[in-house]
């Protein structure tokens, strides 16, 4: 065979790896076809958002797709408003796979994911429910927990990764230390008799019901 009619077959053969790598993108990721595709979606952009949930999973840590394992989460207000906002498309987008015309597991699909986010969402609009940081519970716990007992070494690399995540842990505690005088401050509304602290539907600001 020819320089010419190699370069013609790898071509043709790139050129079909190309069109069913897009054709599988709109099926799966752009326009989900059907609605076990679009819980699968949706679970891989909320999972996709915590790099200790990533390495909980243990499915990528130490391969060429590790982009997470030398982070630890976000525990910004401004970081939390963002999930909550994927949240609430997440759960309008479901709206467009049910439950009209479902039946079965299907159905049974549609109304716990509906559920699950529904639960996740009201729990996000209440801003300041529960102690951040306790005895026993909290970043001053988990995180120390997570490092010892869930992150894996195998390599240099993952020593590397260990070693940032170990230096994040301060920026965590400043994190959540802002957090906490944040909660702090909304009981002393709530002592005032304000009412309780809620965000904003769709905009993520204080709001006093």
């Amino acid at each position: 065979m020819t320089l010419r009619k190699v370069r013609k077959v790898l071509a043709w053969v790139g050129g079909l790896l190309v069109a069913g790598l897009a054709a599988a993108s709109m099926w799966f990721w752009f326009t989900p076809v059907g609605l076990n595709n679009y819980v699968n979606k949706i679970t891989l952009q909320l999972t996709a958002d915590s790099p200790q949930i990533l390495t909980q999973l243990g499915f990528i840590d130490n391969t060429p797709f590790d982009f997470h394992s030398g982070k630890l989460d976000d525990q910004t207000k401004a970081h939390e408003d963002r999930a909550l906002a994927r949240l609430r498309k997440a759960r309008a987008g479901l709206d467009k796979y049910g439950p009209d015309g479902l039946s079965g597991q299907e159905l049974i699909t549609w109304k716990t994911t509906a559920w699950f986010l529904d639960d996740l969402i009201r729990q996000g609009e209440f801003e300041h429910n529960g102690y951040r940081v306790n005895q026993i519970s909290g970043v001053t716990v988990s995180t120390p927990q997570f490092l010892t007992d869930t992150h894996v070494i195998r390599n240099q690399r993952s020593v590397e990764r260990y070693l940032s995540r170990l230096a994040e842990f301060g920026r965590v505690l400043r994190e959540t230390k802002v957090r906490v005088e944040d909660d702090r401050a909304a009981v002393r509304c709530l002592r005032r008799g304000l009412g309780p602290v809620r965000r904003t539907r769709g905009q993520g600001r204080h709001g006093f019901l």
